[in-house]
């Protein structure tokens, strides 16, 4: 969730984690552990990393693993607040990627950019960036997801300040043209596909008016989020065994793992 969303949201104590972000958490917890690197102790680089909830979840699944957070959303506030909170934890906050390699002081085993590409201008110099950081090699693996399909562009899109939905084909190119290897590549939560579609449709004969994003609103309590979080596990399960008879099916976002060539 980013720092905009996590306002709102914090207006409603009782309110649980939108069912989304916790089952993409477990999606990209399965791509690290495909691609899981040989280290006790991995180095995560989480860009864009909101309200750290990802690290924090993460850090529960690898004790060991050290993470990075950036965000240039964080304020000296923010930066103050979560520094005591993680004091005893392995998870630091910075506002700018250069404060955060200041401070790692190993080889980065994983980039972590979930949902963030698509809030940047350009997205070719910001991959560029990510292959030139000092302590990123050719054994880091760079973890990406973003939302899928342009002509599914819509007033939500808006709000979150999207510049761009994206392909496999488009992610190809742009990562191609920053020099970097695919890994793996692919979509994910494909049952949302149809909702969107419905969405779309709808925004073409009623004109939206909320100026809030669906994470932001969700006020289910557990029983009804922890229902729709495993629906969409079940749903990228699902797409997994699909891929591996070689049916390649589409979702609401895309993934790709890639790194920097030998």
């Amino acid at each position: 969730m980013d720092l905009t969303e996590l306002s709102e949201h914090s207006k409603h104590q009782h309110q649980t984690r939108h069912p989304w972000e916790q089952a993409r958490l477990e999606f990209v917890y399965k791509l690290i552990n495909k691609h899981a690197s040989k280290k006790e102790n991995p180095v995560f680089l989480d860009i864009g990393s909101g309200d750290t909830y990802v690290a924090e979840s993460l850090l529960e699944k690898i004790p060991k693993g050290r993470f990075f957070c950036v965000d240039t959303a964080f304020t000296k506030e923010h930066l103050e607040f979560y520094t005591k909170k993680y004091s005893h934890k392995n998870i630091q906050v910075f506002n700018s990627a250069i404060a955060a390699l200041s401070a790692i002081n190993f080889e980065i085993d994983y980039v972590l950019a979930l949902d963030v590409m698509e809030h940047v201008a350009n997205d070719l110099d910001f991959l560029k960036d990510i292959s030139n950081m000092e302590k990123v090699t050719e054994n880091t693996k760079i973890v990406l997801t973003v939302p899928a399909f342009q002509s599914l562009f819509s007033h939500h899109d808006v709000l979150l300040g999207h510049y761009r939905r994206y392909n496999n084909n488009t992610l190809k190119q742009v990562t191609k043209k920053a020099g970097l290897e695919i890994i793996s590549i692919g979509y994910f939560f494909m049952s949302l596909l149809i909702a969107r579609i419905l969405i779309k449709f709808k925004e073409k004969i009623i004109k939206p008016k909320s100026k809030k994003t669906h994470v932001a609103q969700w006020q289910q309590g557990k029983l009804v989020t922890n229902l729709y979080k495993n629906i969409l596990i079940f749903d990228f399960k699902t797409s997994s065994l699909l891929e591996k008879i070689h049916l390649k099916p589409k979702g609401l976002s895309n993934y790709m793992v890639c790194k920097k060539p030998v």
